[in-house]
């Protein structure tokens, strides 16, 4: 028998495999890939964001595989979905309509309310992680009954609804059903500026972990790493911001003088960074005009920004206010820059782009209609990427 050392390197592991539900442009995904999945399917319905995820595969093999892309209904994708065991994660925001307890159609009911397709394809791969992302507004009192479905849906989704059954009966059955728990549901909302994006972005996260995985009892959410009250102490308090950016500094406005006040009196949490501000993230990009360099895609002005009732635009020292899609994908006031001297301008399509977080190099092509509703539809990248970060070192996968 040989004395020598073993030189057989260790097997390495496959990375987790993730399937992405409305994938729109990438937000999810790309952040999900940061976090070291690696995505089997991605399920985008609408071409235009079906396109920007090909044709950033196809620019970066690193990415997924353009035929990973699939154009098609969650409703008709079961067929890619492959046997259980071969997906550890199931991500995506299910489009939801609002729901009430006094509707007749309402909930599973309604076509427009894509949480039981999520959910039809939770019960077919049973996951190890599932993530879905939604608005806040699906908390308020009206919807947060159909919520609570959902998460009961989660937990227990081996009881399946039945064939015309209203969500409210199957609720029932799953809440007074004796079969044990699959998976533990936990809620978050998270604010993107409060990890670092760029941006003013309130979501709602509800995680699932299957129960059989390590950690699934303790889940405890992600730790926050960025503070308005930093950014305030910064500005206003020691007036670093401003050196930091060759600017004379400034009184706060008359809206923040209480809490300038109460900052400067009991201090701030030391181990946080400051909220990152427009400024801050735009301070080395070229100024857009007609023709965008090579290195700076999707990056050329946009005339026509003025302000009027309710459309303001976004102060540059500030995150910037929530990216919406916008009605035809035309965004409003939040998608304008508004300096310290009152002037506006809108934010081009790669300055958008870095609000949520998209790295420079990643494209948006089509028209500009589009692909900002593409950018307003994503889930932060940050986000996803912390999200599912501290979920991989939480169990382990």
């Amino acid at each position: 028998m040989s004395t020598k050392a073993s030189t057989q390197q260790p097997v390495q592991q496959p990375p987790p495999q993730s399937i992405e539900l409305f994938a729109g442009g990438g937000g999810m995904a790309l952040g999900m890939l940061q976090a070291g999945f690696a995505h089997r399917v991605l399920i985008e319905w609408w071409a235009p964001a079906a396109h920007v995820l090909r044709h950033n595969a196809q620019r970066d093999p690193d990415l997924w595989k353009p035929d990973a892309v699939h154009e098609v209904d969650i409703r008709d994708a079961h067929h890619l979905l492959g046997e259980r065991g071969q997906t550890q994660l199931v991500a995506g925001g299910p489009p939801c309509q609002p729901f009430s307890l006094a509707g007749v159609h309402a909930g599973d009911n309604d076509e427009r309310n894509m949480f039981p397709a999520a959910l039809d394809v939770v019960r077919s791969t049973l996951p190890e992680l599932v993530i879905f992302e939604n608005v806040p507004g699906l908390t308020r009192a009206g919807f947060a009954p159909y919520l609570d479905y959902v998460k009961a849906q989660l937990r227990r989704p081996e009881v399946e609804p039945r064939e015309d059954e209203l969500w409210h009966e199957h609720n029932r059955r799953i809440l007074t059903s004796d079969h044990p728990e699959t998976y533990r549901v936990y809620q978050h909302e998270i604010d993107a500026a409060d990890l670092g994006v760029p941006q003013c972005r309130r979501r709602v996260f509800l995680v699932a972990i299957r129960t059989d995985v390590a950690g699934a009892d303790t889940w405890g959410g992600v730790a926050l790493s960025h503070s308005r009250d930093l950014l305030l102490h910064q500005q206003y308090v020691t007036g670093d911001y401003w050196e930091r950016h060759g600017l004379r500094r400034r009184l706060p406005p008359p809206r923040l003088a209480a809490q300038v006040l109460r900052i400067e009196k009991t201090g701030v949490a030391g181990h946080l960074a400051p909220w990152v501000t427009l400024r801050d993230a735009l301070s080395t990009i070229p100024a857009p005009g007609g023709n965008p360099p090579a290195d700076w895609p999707n990056h050329y002005a946009i005339p026509g920004a003025r302000v009027y009732a309710k459309h303001t635009g976004s102060p540059i020292d500030l995150p910037s206010k929530t990216i919406k899609a916008g009605v035809h994908g035309v965004s409003g006031g939040e998608a304008m820059i508004r300096h310290l001297n009152g002037h506006v301008r809108y934010l081009t399509i790669r300055e958008a782009a870095i609000a949520q977080g998209f790295p420079r190099d990643y494209e948006f092509p089509g028209y500009r209609s589009r692909v900002m509703g593409v950018i307003g539809n994503a889930v932060a990248v940050q986000v996803a990427a912390t999200l599912g970060t501290a979920l991989r070192h939480h169990t382990g996968l």
